[in-house]
């Protein structure tokens, strides 16, 4: 058994490296190996899914992350890594609906650490979600590689890497520069940031692009944001109190 668990670390370390130094295909014939070694745990398994999605496979990648699910149904790493292999797929109602599963989880209770230190793969959620709306788009689904940056954007944002964050909205704006989805990203961003003009800026532009072509699930979730901050400007407050 110890030589077996040895073998098991062995493969995993190899394969950290193979990633981290970009060798995609052969850091997944390692974690494929690691995988083998422990088919129970959902860590090689989620290695699995990111190494597949890096080479452009969604399917692979995908039956990867249920492996690993099958293993720990709630793992945030291999909901999100299926999110991101949905989302490349084109997929986007069922990556919605993980994305909503991840959000009720971390709700519901603030998530212990995973693996033990030096278990974690290279690459992060955030990565997963680059690599997923980079295929997205290669393969002609714009708004699943719109979903897939803001969704790189929200976990970048969530850890305050905010140059990070602001880095996959702007991806996500060459794609579409209008999409209403887009700018409000950018207005939380800006808040975040501490931008509080351009945040302002922004929300009322928004504000008059939905007027004009309404989105109402955007548009209540603009004026909730202008309530969180209408101390910052009083323009915020009638935008806030506006009816849907």
């Amino acid at each position: 058994m110890d030589d077996v668990y040895g073998q098991y670390r062995e493969a995993l370390k190899l394969g950290h490296q193979e990633a981290a130094a970009g060798r995609f295909a052969q850091a997944l014939r390692h974690y494929t190996g690691a995988a083998e070694l422990a088919p129970d745990r959902a860590l090689p398994h989620i290695a699995v899914g990111g190494m597949e999605l890096r080479l452009g496979h969604a399917r692979e990648s995908l039956a990867a992350y249920d492996r690993a699910l099958q293993n720990e149904p709630t793992n945030i790493d291999a909901l999100t890594g299926r999110t991101a292999a949905l989302l490349a797929a084109g997929r986007r109602d069922e990556a919605n609906k993980v994305q909503q599963q991840i959000i009720d989880i971390r709700r519901a209770s603030e998530m212990p650490a995973l693996f033990a230190p030096g278990d974690g793969t290279p690459t992060s959620a955030a990565d997963n979600l680059h690599a997923a709306g980079q295929m997205a788009l290669t393969q002609g689904n714009r708004e699943a590689a719109i979903d897939a940056w803001l969704a790189e954007s929200a976990e970048h944002a969530s850890a305050n890497h905010l140059n990070a964050a602001l880095d996959a909205a702007l991806a996500a704006v060459s794609v579409a520069p209008s999409a209403p989805r887009i700018h409000l990203q950018l207005v939380r961003l800006y808040f975040q940031r501490g931008w509080p003009d351009k945040a302002v800026e922004r929300a009322l532009l928004l504000d008059r692009l939905l007027n004009l072509d309404p989105e109402p699930t955007v548009h209540q979730q603009l004026r909730s944001l202008a309530a969180e901050n209408a101390a910052t400007d009083q323009r915020l407050t009638a935008l806030a109190s506006q009816r849907g």
